[in-house]
Formats: structure tokens, C-alpha cells, sequence
């Protein structure tokens, strides 16, 4: 899954150097099983959930949010569960349970977790809801995708703190923040972040959004999840960088507007009809 040609000498040197790759949170393990399970119950949804007091909070705080629309918070796990349905809150679990295990404090250089966070809670959430602007049969399901797209700037940060601050600081002097990486790195946030999802052994979906969020011309399947995550992630960036308050200058790939069938009139429309909710998430505590 990694892209042709990506696993090359460098990225081998780097990920050779993690001494204990993050093992899969229990609760993703346990959420994972859900997927397939017919069987499945709120309870038991509910139950894996509320194992992790944190989460859950975190859980409660994104189900609350303005994507989904309530006038009033919901107070329960199972609560949230009716308003937003399983299938929504179960990859919102899932989200917030893959990105905790990567949590790292905030670094020297300024990297701040709870940013690139609040972004990846956004373009999940803006992938949603552009899925059912277009009536997509994926929008119950691509939010986790939307939430797991940048991983690989986590696993940057959380192992290779110097490295990433120099690539930081490349982009500091104006190169665009994809060319500042392969400058430093001969490698990509995307190619380290595939590495570490094909180690978990995640879906295929989170892989192919993982690996092609910047450039969905080039993914062969789950081509709807791509696009609609590069397009959420393109109306969303310039959110999250704030350490350089500068745009990461990430190119539209044109590909995505062909496989969603819109244009680019269509883009603009939608970009303002669901802005008022990305400027009321965006101050989300």
C-alpha cells in the first residue's frame, strides 16, 4: 500500500530507529470487531466505549458539535449513540481511540497535538457532510477516514521530534509543506502514516485515504473515500499549521471534483454552504 517506490532506503533508516511500534489501543481492537459483527448492539458499543474515560469525553465533545446539529448536548455515551447513530459514533471511537495512542506533548519546536487534532476532527466531519451533500452512500462511514488522513505527522512528532522540526523549518522559508518533507526526509506525513496503519492492519479505506489524501489521481480503490477526504482536508488546511500562520500550499487535485462529479462551481458552492459549521468547529475546545 505504500506507494511504489516510497519504502526507499530513508524511510526504512527512520522507522528502524522506533525502539516499540504503538500497539493498537484495546478499544480500536474491540471497536474493529464491531465492524463486521451483525450481532453487534448499542450496549455493547456503549460498554467498549465507556471503558476509557477520556475518550468518551472526547467522544460526547465531537458528537455534540455543530456537524451533527443538536440544540442540546447529549450527556451519555448511549445518548449520543440515538442522536448520531452507531455507525457515526462508532468511527468516531474508533478515530479518537487510533489518534490518543499518538498523543505527545507539545513540543519544543511548537507542534501542537490538540491542533492537528481539532483539524483531523474537522475534515472528518466536513468529509461527512460533504458525502451527504452528495448523496454518497459512504457518509456514514468516511469520518474516520476524515480523522486519520495526517497520522503520519503524529508518528513525525512523536519519533522523530528534530527531524520534523526541521522540516518545520523548511516550511518556515517558504517551501511548500509536502516538498519541505521530501527535502528532509525523502519522505512523506503520508508514507510514514501508511507504514504505521498497514502495521495495525486497518482497512483498507483508512490505508488508501491515508496514503493518497493529496493526491487521489493516483488511488485505484476506495476512490470516493479519497476524494471527498482531499477535498475536506483542501477546504480545512489552512486551519492547521498555525506555528508558521501560513498556507501549507496544498494543490486541488482536480481528479477528486471527476470522481465526485462536481466542479468547481459546485466546490465553491459547497464550501459556503457548509462554512458557517467549519468556522463553529474550528473553535472547538
Amino acid at each position: 500500500m505504500v506507494q511504489e517506490g516510497v519504502m526507499n532506503y530513508s524511510l526504512q533508516l527512520y522507522v528502524q530507529k522506533i525502539k516499540k511500534i504503538p500497539t493498537l489501543p484495546v478499544i480500536a481492537q474491540e471497536i474493529l470487531r464491531l465492524v463486521n459483527d451483525e450481532m453487534t448492539t448499542v450496549d455493547a458499543l456503549e460498554e467498549i466505549v465507556e471503558q476509557d474515560p477520556p475518550i468518551a469525553a472526547k467522544i460526547l465533545s465531537v458528537a455534540n458539535s455543530a456537524f451533527f446539529g443538536f440544540k442540546h448536548p447529549a450527556l451519555t455515551v448511549n445518548e449520543a449513540i440515538v442522536r448520531i447513530g452507531f455507525n457515526n459514533l462508532r468511527n468516531i471511537a474508533l478515530g479518537i481511540s487510533l489518534m490518543s495512542v499518538l498523543d505527545h506533548e507539545r513540543s519544543e519546536q511548537g507542534f501542537d497535538y490538540e491542533k492537528i487534532y481539532r483539524h483531523s476532527v474537522l475534515v472528518g466531519g466536513m468529509a461527512t457532510e460533504l458525502s451527504k451533500e452528495l448523496g454518497l452512500a459512504i457518509a456514514s462511514e468516511v469520518f474516520v477516514n476524515g480523522m486519520l488522513h495526517d497520522i503520519g505527522y503524529l508518528v513525525l512528532n512523536r519519533f522523530f521530534p528534530d527531524s520534523f522540526a526541521s522540516v518545520l523549518n523548511e516550511f518556515g522559508r517558504g517551501t511548500p509543506l509536502l516538498e519541505a518533507e521530501k527535502v528532509v526526509l525523502n519522505f512523506t506525513h503520508t508514507d510514514v502514516g501508511t507504514w504505521l496503519g498497514e502495521k495495525w492492519r486497518l482497512p483498507e479505506s483508512f490505508l488508501d485515504t491515508i496514503c493518497y489524501h493529496h493526491t487521489p489521481s493516483q488511488a485505484k480503490t476506495h476512490v470516493q473515500h479519497t476524494a471527498v477526504t482531499h477535498i475536506a482536508d483542501y477546504l480545512t488546511i489552512q486551519n492547521t499549521f498555525k506555528i508558521t500562520d501560513s498556507d501549507p500550499h496544498y494543490p486541488l487535485d482536480n481528479a477528486a471534483l471527476e470522481v465526485l462529479k462536481i466542479s468547481k462551481k459546485d466546490l465553491s458552492d459547497l464550501q459556503q454552504k457548509i462554512g458557517d459549521q467549519l468556522v463553529s468547529e474550528d473553535r472547538m475546545e
